[in-house]
């Protein structure tokens, strides 16, 4: 039976990840285009957002640009005219008076002026406003001039010829008010900016987190300086947070869900029926199932049919059982019936070989029944170690047949001994059969050629193997044997040593015959 381990699925990378990781990669693929809709659909939103705020903050800039560019035209209209009434007036005539009161009650912004007459000589000045240096007018109306720290913005107004017409200077408070009187409602800031120059009109809101700051300029005075308005899209609400997260908790909602269906409802009633199904052992009875609550029903019935196949698998493991037992016993009476049959035909020849007259009739039979013998050894040493299903124990198969070469021993070989060393071996009855053959033929041509002793040695030579010596003790004018008879012993020995697919040792000088054969 598969251990867990054995019974992993081998295969891809894809294969060998538990259910849950696939049901959470497959999950998550299915949400993919969910999660990329919420994400442009977010990303449309932000930008609409956007493009509406920097219309509004445009919006809010003109009108604010209107304001500026209202009250500085008035000043310079009222300048310009105050200058050309001075040019052509007389130093005592009040007009610098008048003109400077005139200037004072215009809307804002309020500010302090120098108004000059010909020949770029100051005329009127406010009070404490020292004239201050003019640049040169370099062909344009007007110049402007952020003062140092944004502290106030100074104004200088040529004529068409490029003299000097009046010099307009005004406080940042002043501009402030002009600018943002009435204040709008919203959520901006203003500053004016001239290079590195900048002078702040209205605090600039903090931009939170969520919201995208938004910047637009309107150019003031032909360009010389800009109207800078700052403000932020609206932070995102938590509704649209929700839109842009939804997708990711529908992910972690959906992989708990899954977790707990396929962990807790499918694959833990798995878990415990494999560790029953990999307990569980061929003849201990039916297989005892846990209970198994899950709603899928497959379970349940897939754990039903282990429980039939292990019925099955008993009723078919006792049906073998029993046919082995039966095929047993066949065996068993198969050999018996053998081993009697040829102590039937062993006697019979053993009858007639006494009965005769004739002495080489005699041998004959004797020779014969040597080899019944021989067959009916091992038969019956097979019938013996067959319960133990070890093959034919080699020792006692030979102690015996060699106590029968004894026992048939012709008169003229009486006094010859058979030597055994035999070491506990086994071997299968294909072995066992010419193993007794190939001792009863060495053996008999012994006694029959006048040997003095036989000798057989049978020991290990390395696993599965043993090796078989038998040696004739040869007397000092050597064997004396008929050429016949020497030609059929070589024929014969030499055919069961291939038998026992093996290469036969001979030394004729010795009297050594020996194999290798195959043990269990």
């Amino acid at each position: 039976m598969l251990t867990p381990e054995e019974g992993e699925i081998r295969g891809s990378g894809w294969a060998r990840l538990p259910t849950a990781v696939k049901m959470l990669v497959i999950l998550s693929l299915g949400l993919l285009p969910l999660g990329v809709a919420a994400i442009f659909a977010s990303i449309g939103n932000a930008r609409e957002n956007r493009a509406q705020g920097i219309v509004q903050a445009r919006a809010l800039l003109a009108v604010h640009s209107q304001r500026l560019s209202l009250g500085l035209s008035r000043t310079a209209y009222t300048i310009r005219a105050a200058r050309d009434a001075i040019a052509e007036s007389s130093e005592g005539s009040g007009l610098c008076k008048r003109s400077l009161d005139r200037l004072a009650r215009l809307p804002e912004p309020h500010g302090r002026f120098v108004l000059y007459g010909a020949g770029n000589r100051p005329r009127c000045a406010s009070e404490g406003f020292a004239p201050p240096p003019v640049p040169d007018a370099d062909g344009a109306p007007a110049h402007a001039r952020i003062l140092p720290g944004g502290a106030g913005l100074r104004i200088f107004l040529y004529s068409g010829t490029g003299e000097i017409e009046g010099v307009a200077e005004y406080q940042r408070a002043a501009i402030a008010r002009a600018v943002d009187n009435p204040p709008l409602d919203g959520d901006f800031g203003l500053e004016l900016v001239q290079g590195g120059l900048v002078m702040p009109l209205r605090e600039i809101p903090a931009s939170g987190s969520l919201s995208h700051e938004i910047i637009v300029d309107e150019p003031m005075t032909n360009g010389e300086f800009v109207l800078r308005l700052h403000t932020a899209v609206a932070p995102l609400s938590w509704l649209d947070v929700l839109v842009v997260i939804a997708p990711v908790l529908i992910w972690l909602w959906a992989s708990i869900v899954v977790w707990l269906l396929v962990q807790r409802l499918l694959l833990r009633p798995l878990r415990r029926l494999q560790r029953v199904v990999s307990t569980y052992r061929p003849g201990e009875g039916p297989v005892a199932l846990p209970a198994v609550r899950s709603p899928a029903r497959e379970i349940g019935a897939l754990g039903a049919a282990f429980a039939e196949v292990t019925r099955t698998v008993a009723r078919h493991e006792a049906d073998l059982e029993a046919a082995v037992e039966r095929q047993t016993r066949l065996v068993r009476e198969v050999h018996h019936r053998v081993k009697n049959n040829l102590q039937v035909v062993s006697s019979l020849l053993n009858l007639h070989s006494r009965g005769s007259s004739d002495e080489a009739v005699a041998a004959a039979y004797a020779s014969i029944q040597r080899r019944v013998d021989a067959l009916a050894v091992v038969h019956r040493n097979h019938y013996a170690e067959f319960e133990a299903n070890r093959g034919v124990a080699l020792k006692p198969l030979l102690s015996e047949l060699a106590a029968n070469l004894r026992a048939t021993a012709p008169a003229s070989a009486a006094a010859m001994q058979i030597r055994l060393d035999i070491a506990p071996v086994h071997a299968t009855q294909d072995v066992a059969v010419p193993v007794a053959f190939l001792v009863t033929e060495i053996a008999e041509f012994g006694m029959l050629c006048g040997a003095a002793e036989t000798s057989i040695v049978l020991e290990p030579v390395e696993a599965g193997k043993a090796r078989l010596a038998i040696t004739l003790g040869t007397p000092a004018g050597g064997l004396t044997c008929a050429g016949a008879i020497v030609e059929r012993f070589e024929r014969i020995v030499i055919g069961l040593s291939r038998q026992l697919r093996s290469q036969l040792e001979q030394d004729e000088a010795r009297g050594l015959y020996a194999v290798i054969i195959p043990t269990i």
